[in-house]
């Protein structure tokens, strides 16, 4: 699956809670708000990314 699949596929899933969020803000700021959220949701994928989780035979192997 690449990124950019990735990325649209948990956004869709926050997606109505971004939405029921934003209700609780002035309209005016609600745009810029949305947007800020989805940043760091793109930034917090890209770290999960890069964490290296082994494998189960991976780590049974470094516990020896």
């Amino acid at each position: 699956m690449k990124n950019s699949e990735i990325y649209e596929e948990v956004l869709e899933m926050f997606e109505p809670k971004i939405k029921k969020s934003l209700l609780n803000t002035h309209f005016q700021e609600r745009e810029d708000l949305e947007q800020e959220i989805k940043i760091k949701i793109y930034e917090k994928i890209d770290v999960l990314n890069d964490m290296y989780v082994p494998g189960f035979f991976e780590f049974i192997e470094q516990g020896k």
